[in-house]
């Protein structure tokens, strides 16, 4: 795209992490974002209302009326990019399971990304871009998280798709999957856990994400489409035993 302002529509906006760091972003390049919110955001919301180049609407991401709401309210404003950082994480009880929260996972993850593509591809300008941010837990099986990573593992396949029907629209999707990103809870334990498996040795930030985000929404990655970015710092490279069984010989020498 030419370097002029354009309109990006950004889903978790007002998340604090991913959602601040790519709007600021968008923003800080010149152009204009239309993001969504949780109504438990309202009050963070409302400190940016007055943000210029920014628009924020409440949405609740798991009801298809005020998805299609908040569809209609865009009109047939022409989108140079879409992204989507929005997402639900709950940790599970394997033997307590909540089909409640398992539908309401599928709904945010999976079903509202789709059902935004589907109903903004004919406001997207030739040569727009989407991106989804998803995670690195869906390339691994999980403990507790079954609904949150078995949606970030189907958006990967989702994204292909997407990118396959769309790039005769000369729109590309691909995905953004983070790793262990800090800013938000990274003073817990299993922060530090992963700093220590990392290669690089450190936390990505919000910032190194919504820049990953932009390189696949900028003409930079112009026949890029269809594939995951990683961002982990070579975190999903490691396999975790043999490094320490390394670390352990290293450490008799």
């Amino acid at each position: 795209m030419p370097n002029e302002k354009n309109t990006y529509v950004v889903t978790g906006a007002a998340e604090d992490g991913i959602g601040d760091a790519v709007i600021k972003k968008l923003l800080a390049m010149g152009h204009e974002v239309v993001g969504t919110y949780e109504p438990s955001l309202s009050e963070k919301a409302a400190s940016l209302s007055s943000t210029d180049g920014l628009e924020l609407i409440e949405v609740d991401h798991a009801n298809r009326s005020s998805l299609n709401a908040f569809c209609k309210h865009l009109g047939k404003k022409r989108i140079h990019g879409f992204v989507n950082v929005q997402m639900l994480f709950i940790m599970e009880e394997p033997e307590a399971f909540s089909h409640d929260d398992w539908d309401r996972l599928l709904a945010v993850n999976l079903t509202m990304p789709n059902y935004l593509i589907h109903e903004l591809k004919g406001n997207m300008e030739q040569g727009a871009s989407i991106v989804i941010v998803t995670s690195t837990e869906g390339f691994t099986g999980s403990f507790g998280a079954s609904g949150y990573a078995s949606t970030k593992a189907a958006i990967h396949n989702l994204v292909k798709t997407q990118a396959n029907n769309l790039g005769a629209r000369k729109v590309r999707v691909n995905a953004v999957a983070p790793g262990w990103i800090g800013g938000v809870m990274d003073t817990d334990e299993v922060f530090n856990m992963s700093r220590s498996i990392t290669p690089l040795g450190r936390l990505g930030s919000p910032a190194e994400v919504a820049d990953a985000c932009w390189y696949l929404l900028s003409d930079s990655s112009s026949f890029v489409n269809g594939t995951t970015l990683v961002v982990d710092g070579g975190y999903s490279g490691v396999d975790t035993i043999a490094k320490f069984e390394f670390e352990a010989e290293l450490g008799k020498k």
